[in-house]
């Protein structure tokens, strides 16, 4: 009798043995997809705060160089940017980020900045040009930590977005900085144009082969909604036009330096709002 028992109970334990298993790897299984969905929405919070502080950062570049310059009517503005930053900054602080030691580098560099008690108006560009670098290059390294796109061929385009249009729109906030103060003081020296030149070929540069990646990439995949490309790049000529007319064939330019800030401002923010689309394509379906 006991013989007759043996085998069903064997074959019994044997099957619970294997549900058990099952289970326990469904259940890891579970346990690593919402690890890395929670990997992925870490990520990307990371990536839209980067967005607002390099955008932040070439605000306050701006307009910090204008006022040293001497062109106080930008003072007002440089305040609000500054409390603007500072709210970013300490959302910042909150995250849990596996580069927690960079974005303390950051971190620790604008409560330095932010105090404005650089004087000299090279070393102030200088700090703001390490800054933005630093963000940029911290930024490109969340966006390659895993895979956003999973393997969507709709956003095959985000690592021309994380290089080429977040490059182009620092070349063209260096663009204005530079040019604001230039602005500000009324004249330029030879080697500020020779330097304004530099930034003008770079954003003609990457623009043009963001623009056409983007193009490309939208005949491609109609379903990716990339919108209005046709007048962001009209946008980003209509600025390097600013800057061949305004600054580059005069000494003495008679722009006002907010009028080519505000102008420059509208570029880098068409720019910027591609790195917005991509954020907001990547948002959790």
């Amino acid at each position: 009798m006991r013989g007759s028992y043996g085998l069903p109970l064997l074959l019994l334990t044997g099957a619970a043995a294997i549900a058990v298993l099952t289970l326990l790897f469904y259940g890891l299984h579970r346990r690593q997809q919402r690890q890395h969905q929670q990997h992925m929405r870490m990520n990307i919070r990371q990536l839209a705060l980067l967005r607002a502080l390099i955008s932040g950062f070439q605000r306050h570049r701006g307009l910090s160089n204008g006022v040293l310059c001497g062109d106080a009517s930008l003072s007002q503005d440089l305040v609000a940017a500054r409390q603007g930053l500072d709210q970013h900054i300490r959302a910042a602080q909150e995250l849990d980020s596996t580069h927690r030691d960079t974005w303390n580098g950051l971190f620790d560099h604008w409560s330095r900045l932010r105090e404005g008690r650089n004087t000299d108006a090279v070393n102030n560009l200088a700090q703001h040009h390490l800054i933005i670098r630093n963000s940029i290059f911290l930024m490109q390294d969340v966006a390659c930590e895993v895979d956003l796109s999973e393997g969507r061929a709709a956003l095959g385009y985000l690592p021309c977005i994380w290089r080429e249009v977040v490059q182009a729109a620092e070349w063209a906030g260096q663009a204005r900085a530079l040019g604001t103060g230039i602005a500000a003081a009324g004249h330029s020296s030879a080697e500020q144009r020779v330097r304004l030149r530099f930034l003008y070929q770079k954003i003609q540069l990457l623009a043009g082969a963001a623009f056409a990646t983007l193009q490309r990439h939208a005949a491609e995949h109609p379903q990716t909604k990339i919108s209005s490309l046709p007048q962001r790049e009209r946008v980003v000529a209509d600025f390097l036009r600013c800057i061949e007319q305004e600054l580059l064939s005069q000494e003495r330019p008679t722009i006002a330096a907010k009028t080519y800030f505000q102008h420059a401002t509208l570029a880098i923010d068409e720019l910027l709002a591609l790195v917005d689309m991509a954020l907001t394509q990547l948002q959790p379906r």
